[in-house]
C-alpha cells in the first residue's frame, strides 16, 4: 500500500477545512522549529520544547493523550536519530496554523523499519509575536506486511465454509490466490503471511489467523485486530456457499 495512496485522503481533508494559502516564509520558519523538536526528543531536551510549546500544549499518539507537563517529565535521552522530515504542509488561518508534515522513522537498532512512517498533525499558535506550539497529533501510517508464496495444497488446507455468531463466509482457492466470500460485502482477497496467517491488502491492523487441531487439520481462524477478535469456526459438515458476485 503506497504512503501517498494513505496521505491523499488526510490532505484532501485538511484542504477543504483550511481556506488560506501556504506561507512560504511561515512554511519556512514552522519546519525549521520541528526540526529543532525532533532532535531535543532524542536529546532529552525538556527546555527547548518548554520554550516552543504552549502552557495548554497537548501530545497525542497512539491514543494516549499527555500534557505539556507529563509530556517534559517523559522526555529522556535515547540516541535515537531524529525523524526524517519528507513532506511539509502549512495552512494559516489568522493566527492559526495548521501544519501537516510526514516523516520517515530512520532505521532503529535491531529493527529494520524503512517502512516507517510518521504522520504529524500539528496547530501552532501566534502568541504575541512568537509561533509557538499548541497541538501535536501522531499518525503511524501501516503498510502491508511481505507476503510469502504457499504451495496450492498449502492454501487448500484453508478452504472451506466457516461460521461466527451467525455469520458465514467461504474462503476458496483460485489458481494462486485466496478470495473470501461473504453474503452482502465485497469479494476480498487475503495474502499469506506466514503458512497460518494472512492479511487483507491495504488493511495492516489485522489479521486471519488460523488454528489446527493435533492431526494438523484446520479448524478455525481469529480474525484479529488492535481493539478485537472474532472467532470463525471451519464448518466440517456440507452447507450453502456463498456465491461469488458478479
Amino acid at each position: 500500500m503506497s504512503i501517498s495512496w494513505c496521505l491523499a485522503p488526510l490532505l484532501a481533508t485538511a484542504a477543504v477545512l483550511l481556506s488560506q494559502p501556504d506561507d512560504a516564509k511561515l512554511r519556512a520558519e514552522l519546519r525549521a522549529k520541528d526540526e529543532v523538536l525532533l532532535n531535543a526528543v532524542h536529546r532529552g531536551d525538556q527546555m527547548t520544547w518548554a520554550a516552543v510549546t504552549t502552557e495548554d500544549f497537548l501530545y497525542i499518539e497512539d491514543g494516549q493523550v499527555l500534557t505539556r507537563k507529563l509530556f517534559l517529565e517523559q522526555l529522556k535521552e535515547d540516541g535515537y536519530t531524529p525523524l526524517i522530515i519528507r513532506t511539509f504542509e502549512v495552512q494559516r488561518i489568522g493566527t492559526t496554523a495548521m501544519v501537516l508534515h510526514l516523516d520517515d522513522v530512520p532505521t532503529r537498532p535491531l529493527r529494520d523499519r524503512r517502512n516507517s512512517h510518521l504522520l504529524f498533525s500539528e496547530t501552532w499558535q501566534l502568541t504575541g509575536r512568537v509561533w509557538k506550539l499548541r497541538r501535536v497529533d501522531i499518525t503511524r501510517l501501516r503498510v502491508d506486511p511481505p507476503a510469502i508464496t504457499l504451495s496450492r495444497e498449502q492454501l487448500d488446507d484453508i478452504t472451506g465454509t466457516y461460521r461466527a455468531s451467525g455469520e458465514t463466509c467461504t474462503i476458496r482457492r483460485e489458481d494462486n490466490r485466496i478470495l473470501v466470500y461473504r453474503t452482502g460485502q465485497p469479494t476480498q482477497e487475503w495474502k499469506a503471511e506466514s503458512r497460518d496467517l494472512f492479511f487483507a491488502p491495504g488493511d495492516a491492523r489485522s489479521r486471519k489467523i488460523f488454528w489446527r487441531s493435533q492431526d494438523g487439520r484446520v479448524t478455525g481462524f481469529a480474525d484479529r485486530d488492535e481493539s478485537s477478535e472474532v472467532d470463525w469456526e471451519r464448518q466440517l459438515t456440507p452447507s450453502a456457499t456463498i456465491a461469488p458476485e458478479r
